[in-house]
């Protein structure tokens, strides 16, 4: 069976189309304007749901003029390219030479000095408190989270903050109940069942790509920060804007009802004295 990295390089391009174009899509409509992006999203029928993590995100990263970056599992650089935008010097890191390969492109034409390589985040192979700032988003649905986490909380330096985002545990571990192919209600049981679960993605070339993640409560996020020192700085459940139920009608009205997604804002705390 492929490596997970490998159905990443098979969905690269239209992971990539949906993240830079949609996401710009939405921030364009929420600003009130009719842009490009917007009529390329509507035209191509895009609009995921992760963008609905995409405004929160930028407000929790703040203002990143000089600092260190790392953004582990950066795709095809989305966040890493605007990070660069807006003054850090960034790192972005993934499984996907695919993802990369996206990356450097748009660094290049971009012009901006953005660094990227192929690596994994449960084993970075970078030195210890590099970065002011680590950037993780929906990347830790994976088997070895704990790994993953002592790798991020290891390259940032004490006094750093590590923000990540995740399915939220509940709309993992819920299904729709229906009546007659109507949603009537989440139905939610063995929240607490630590689960492998598979999805199945369809790429350009219309090949069905399975991908597997877990399903976790949400404590297995949290304490392993807690016990590597970190503090819980933010917490966010994110509600979609209503420009979005112009990109995407049937998951706007799923989100309203329960959140979809959670992101957490840690700092590593200084050792004490």
């Amino acid at each position: 069976m492929s490596s997970q990295s490998e159905k990443w390089d098979k969905l690269a391009f239209i992971h990539n189309q949906d993240r830079e174009i949609a996401s710009h899509a939405y921030m364009d409509l929420i600003a009130g304007q009719k842009t490009k992006n917007v009529q390329l999203a509507l035209k191509l029928n895009l609009g995921s749901g992760m963008l609905i993590e995409v405004p929160y995100i930028l407000r929790l990263l703040g203002d990143v003029r000089g600092k260190e970056v790392l953004d582990a599992g950066c795709g095809g650089g989305f966040y890493s390219l605007w990070l660069s935008e807006n003054g850090a010097k960034v790192l972005g890191v993934d499984g996907s030479k695919e993802m990369i390969k996206i990356a450097k492109e748009k660094a290049a034409r971009k012009m901006l000095d953005t660094r990227f390589l192929v690596g994994d985040v449960t084993d970075l192979r970078i030195e210890d408190s590099m970065f002011d700032l680590v950037l993780s988003t929906l990347v830790l649905g994976m088997k070895e989270l704990d790994k993953a986490i002592r790798e991020l909380v290891r390259v940032t330096r004490n006094g750093g903050d590590i923000v990540i985002s995740i399915l939220h545990p509940i709309v993992i571990a819920a299904y729709w109940e229906r009546e007659s192919r109507r949603k009537l209600f989440r139905k939610l049981d063995d929240y607490f069942l630590e689960r492998e679960l598979e999805a199945v993605w369809e790429n350009e070339k219309k090949e069905r790509v399975p991908h597997t993640f877990y399903h976790r409560p949400l404590q297995a996020f949290t304490q392993p920060f807690f016990e590597k020192g970190c503090i819980l700085i933010d917490l966010i459940e994110p509600r979609p804007h209503k420009v979005y139920k112009q990109l995407n009608p049937r998951e706007y009205e799923d989100m309203k009802r329960i959140p979809h997604f959670m992101i957490l804002k840690f700092r590593k705390a200084p050792p004490s004295l």
